[in-house]
């Protein structure tokens, strides 16, 4: 089942599950599925199609993708089509980014329960940056929030992304209400504020059985170990412009715990892989770990089968975003974007929208550079999918 990355040499987190996936045990439904996703993806196990180029007959085969959204492979294209969709909603005002971070006496009843405690997350950091906004600004904000999980050495660390633009809608709706361009809204009061809205959603959740804690901890006494500490909510510095806010968004909003970029080595059953040492400058390094261990690490980061991890707020939610926005704009003296009825029903074909992006014709021969490659023939898919023991299965 070897992929054409793997045929050039270049090693893939796809071969490090195929070989050492089968040491596992005690997943989760929800991880195997992962596993098989990557293990199969752009193989022939998917199906695919040969084409053939229509003036040197030149051929080649191209397998489907499995578009899981864990699998290195599968970001890329939906991360170009939602950076798109939001350049038409930035605002020329200043962004600021502002993190939310869970400390580690939780980790063990976000492990246990993770729907119900991400969505908790994303409450309390959505109610802290309203409420606070709305007593420091006298204005509704807007904002975009992004759940991570990991951190450079994919140890667990959830933690919410929020881009924020800098101000918002007086309480008539009838004036634009700037923050200062260095300063959003103080974090020593963002963190004791989103310390109380979590603890208290958490106990909600143990009351009403939501949540249950670890067999080797009182999950009360974790919520009373974590109130007792400092709780860390951090501002980056601004934005610089417009494209830096959509740069990062892109990276951010579809970025997953590892790309294959940061492969190194599979040797004797142990993985190297490059991470940055943030508390030295993001100075690089590189880590080696047993694949057992090594892909247990990466399955901690495995989301909950149909979470939302990008959710928007304020101004910018789903529900109100049509009204709000248009009136946004207006206030700034922004030109309206053009309605969303303008934009193309169906999907824009990837091939087309790769040269559009970069200029680069992915279907121009790469034999002859005159004609273009031309589909001949659908593959399909095998009757015999991979599975973790590496038996064959009906897919």
């Amino acid at each position: 089942m070897a992929t054409q990355a793997a045929r050039a040499g270049r090693l893939e987190l796809a071969d490090i599950v195929r070989a050492h996936a089968d040491q596992l045990d005690g997943l989760s439904a929800g991880q195997r599925r992962v596993l098989q996703a990557i293990a199969q993806c752009r193989t022939a196990t998917l199906g695919g199609h040969r084409r053939q180029c229509e003036a040197c007959g030149h051929e080649e085969i191209s397998y489907n993708s499995c578009r899981d959204r864990h699998c290195p492979k599968c970001q890329g294209l939906d991360e170009a089509r939602w950076v798109e969709a939001q350049q038409r909603e930035l605002l020329p005002v200043q962004y600021f980014h502002i993190v939310f971070t869970v400390p580690t006496e939780l980790h063990p009843l976000f492990l246990t329960a993770p729907s119900v405690a991400y969505k908790l997350l994303f409450m309390a950091a959505a109610k802290t940056l309203e409420e606070v906004a709305h007593r420091r600004l006298g204005a509704t904000i807007g904002f975009t929030a992004v759940l991570h999980t990991w951190t450079q050495l994919l140890l667990y660390h959830p933690h919410i992304h929020c881009i924020v633009p800098g101000g918002g809608l007086d309480p008539e709706e009838t004036r634009w209400v700037p923050a200062r361009r260095d300063f959003f809204l103080p974090v020593r009061v963002l963190s004791e504020v989103f310390r109380g809205k979590l603890l208290s959603l958490l106990e909600k959740a143990l009351d009403r059985g939501k949540i249950r804690g670890g067999p080797d901890e009182n999950p009360r006494r974790l919520l009373k170990r974590a109130a007792r500490k400092k709780w860390v909510v951090y501002s980056k510095p601004p934005f610089a412009g417009p494209q830096q806010v959509l740069a990062y968004l892109g990276r951010y909003a579809y970025r997953i715990a590892l790309s294959n970029d940061r492969l190194v080595g599979l040797q004797n059953g142990q993985v190297t892989f490059r991470w940055k040492d943030r508390a030295h400058g993001n100075a690089p390094r590189l880590a080696t770990l047993d694949a057992e261990a090594f892909l247990r690490r990466f399955l901690l980061h495995v989301l909950p089968r149909r979470f939302v991890r990008i959710r928007h707020y304020g101004f910018l939610a789903n529900s109100v975003r049509q009204e709000r926005l248009p009136k946004v704009r207006e206030l700034l003296g922004q030109p309206a974007a053009a309605p969303r009825s303008q934009a193309p029903k169906e999907p824009e074909p990837w091939e087309a929208m790769v040269l559009r992006l970069t200029g680069k014709d992915v279907t121009r021969c790469p034999r002859c550079g005159v004609g273009h490659l031309l589909v001949v023939e659908e593959l399909p898919a095998l009757s015999v999918a991979w599975d973790l023991t590496h038996r064959a299965r009906s897919p």
